[in-house]
């Protein structure tokens, strides 16, 4: 960032340099204008790459369901038991973006939370009817609907952690 900031600079004081016919004043005031704009589009910039890496590690550090153990048995107790733990840790992920979701959210956000509610009621029932024969079938049928469902499921939830950010820098720019 200060090699950023550097040649900033430089580039200001090079548009000073042929701006002879200005006078000093002036040139010194465009300069200074040229090193603001820059210096906010960095930080501009910055930001965005912040915000990205902190999604990013947030991704990481779940256990996503189509890279565990359970995801890949054939026996329905370790299947099942795998399913149920995922589930389980994706309602506590939508409990906490329902928590922090400021109380004037906008209508279609609350259709978003309660779609996300009703999407992990959904995979819960179907995993309770989910056969061992139909556990052996990996490539369609019950199996793969579920398992889509859950990475389906997980995007939807990092999607409205990202809205929630939004919704609250919204909520806090409205008086």
């Amino acid at each position: 960032m200060k090699h950023i900031l550097i040649i900033t600079i430089l580039a200001a004081s090079a548009f000073v340099a042929q701006a002879d016919d200005k006078p000093l004043t002036e040139k010194a005031r465009d300069a200074a204008d040229t090193v603001v704009e820059k210096t906010k589009e960095v930080a501009r910039d910055t930001k965005d790459f912040v915000v990205d890496a902190t999604r990013d590690a947030r991704r990481t550090t779940r256990e996503y369901w189509n890279k565990t153990k359970a995801y890949v048995s054939d026996e329905m107790p370790v299947y099942h038991e795998g399913a149920s733990a995922t589930l389980a840790s994706l309602a506590k992920e939508i409990a906490e973006v329902k928590a922090q979701t400021p109380g004037a959210d906008p209508v279609y956000f609350r259709t978003r939370l309660q779609a996300l509610d009703e999407q992990h009621e959904y995979l819960t029932k179907r995993l309770a009817v989910l056969s061992p024969e139909q556990l052996k079938e990996r490539s369609s049928g019950p199996r793969y609907d579920f398992d889509q469902g859950v990475s389906d499921l997980e995007q939807a939830i990092d999607q409205a952690k990202d809205g929630v950010r939004i919704v609250s820098k919204n909520a806090q720019k409205q008086p």
